[in-house]
């Protein structure tokens, strides 16, 4: 098998390097300048090269650390932006002593995101009689519908697991979106019982309105009435036929839920730092990758992580897996010898953020053969069933650190059984 080998270290030189030396030439001559010379012209100057120069030491530095990740990809260990974030993936977050946040952290967060449920806070959700006090007569509360598997969470205790400010339209726009007091509850995922069986098993969305903090009394619902929790199904009268009837829930109606976000609304990338989704050290690498990723497109040059073009491929057999199946994600040239030209095997994408995987050993949570489509609400049968892997799910990382966490869709041959 014949391949152009991935996240090529000379193209990722080409750019870091230069730029450390423009850094260090700029960074001089500023200097120079500011010695040198009084007049307001050179002063001037002084700053705009000081300017350019600490913007290439930046680049340098995000060079520095796309090639570290190269490196522990080459050799198989975990990457940095998920290792660097593990104190706040559900397990880390049960323990006594995980990450908690601190009052100027609430403080911040209040004026950012509008309220401050953050990672690592306790909660309860909510009555169900409280919880439909705040529901319109959709079952909806700002767009956002209850849906019926939520209802036996009602009165549970749990914690947040992620605050989401944002989210990615799948079924309308395929933009990134702004969502208003949105919190993920570790844990709780959508078994789709109520909704056809659908299998993608999405986190549910609970709106702040819907939690109290356990010390907090229950609010009193006997003078607002509110509406019942969402139907599963609607009927769409100017649809056409086959398409009439279709289902609703939270993910068919993020687009109703959500708002428009500008390009350059800076507030995307700060929130999830504040609310405690992401570890400085994670923001830094996930940003500072994006950043030189950015260059290297300007340029033409090679980011991170690229699959390789595969020529003369030898077809690997897909292996049928059950739960419970112990895997090896496989690597990143093998998964690459199995796409087609836009990146598909047998209509299936292939994220590059699931590249962060490859190599790794995990364990099947389930196949999936049917799933609600986002865009139009009816339920597809997949030709070829789909795997899900144990916690391992969408980190978000090139979505301005969006928070959804979707299991990832595997295909059996991208992955080689072990037990």
């Amino acid at each position: 098998m014949k391949h152009e080998v991935s996240n090529d270290r000379s193209s990722i030189l080409k750019t870091t390097l230069p730029a450390l030396v423009a850094a260090v030439a700029l960074a001089i001559a500023a200097a120079v300048l500011f010695v040198s010379f009084s007049a307001v012209v050179a002063w001037v100057a002084g700053v705009v090269l000081a300017i350019v120069a600490l913007a290439a030491l930046a680049l340098a530095a995000s060079g520095w650390i796309v090639l570290r990740r190269v490196g522990l990809a080459e050799v198989g260990a975990p990457d940095l932006f998920l290792e660097s974030n593990l104190t706040r993936r559900e397990a880390a977050l049960e323990v006594p002593g995980g990450f908690r946040a601190g009052a100027l952290r609430r403080l911040i967060a209040r004026l950012s995101i509008g309220h401050d449920f953050l990672v690592g806070d306790e909660v309860q959700i909510r009555s169900l009689e409280e919880i439909e006090a705040t529901l319109d007569a959709r079952g909806c509360l700002d767009g956002m519908p209850f849906q019926p598997e939520m209802l036996r969470f009602c009165g549970r205790r749990g914690q947040v697991f992620r605050s989401i400010d944002k989210i990615y339209d799948y079924g309308r726009t395929r933009l990134m979106r702004r969502l208003d007091g949105c919190v993920l509850v570790s844990g709780l995922r959508c078994d789709g019982a109520d909704h056809g069986g659908c299998q993608a098993r999405c986190y549910m969305i609970w709106k702040t309105e819907w939690l109290r903090r356990p010390d907090e009394p229950a609010a009193s619902t006997q003078v607002v009435q509110g509406g019942r929790v969402a139907p599963t199904r609607v009927t769409e009268p100017s649809a056409p036929e086959a398409m009439r009837e279709r289902f609703l829930c939270q993910f068919t109606e993020l687009h109703a839920a959500s708002r428009p976000m500008g390009p350059w609304e800076i507030g995307k990338e700060l929130r999830p730092l504040v609310a405690g989704n992401v570890t400085l050290h994670t923001w830094v690498v996930g940003l500072a990758t994006r950043c030189f990723n950015l260059a290297q497109r300007l340029r033409g040059g090679t980011g991170f992580p690229t699959l390789p073009r595969i020529r003369d491929a030898i077809p690997i057999e897909a292996t049928p897996l059950v739960p419970g199946d112990r895997v090896v994600v496989r690597s990143i040239p093998e998964i690459a010898a199995t796409l087609s030209e836009k990146g598909k095997h047998r209509g299936l994408w292939f994220d590059p953020d699931q590249t962060k995987h490859c190599g790794k050993p995990r364990k099947v949570l389930a196949r999936v053969d049917r799933i609600i489509d986002d865009a139009h609400g009816q339920m597809l049968t997949m030709k070829t069933p789909c795997i899900l892997l144990e916690g391992v799910d969408y980190s978000g990382e090139v979505l301005n650190f969006n928070a959804q966490h979707d299991l990832f869709f595997w295909r059996e041959v991208w992955l080689q059984k072990t037990n």
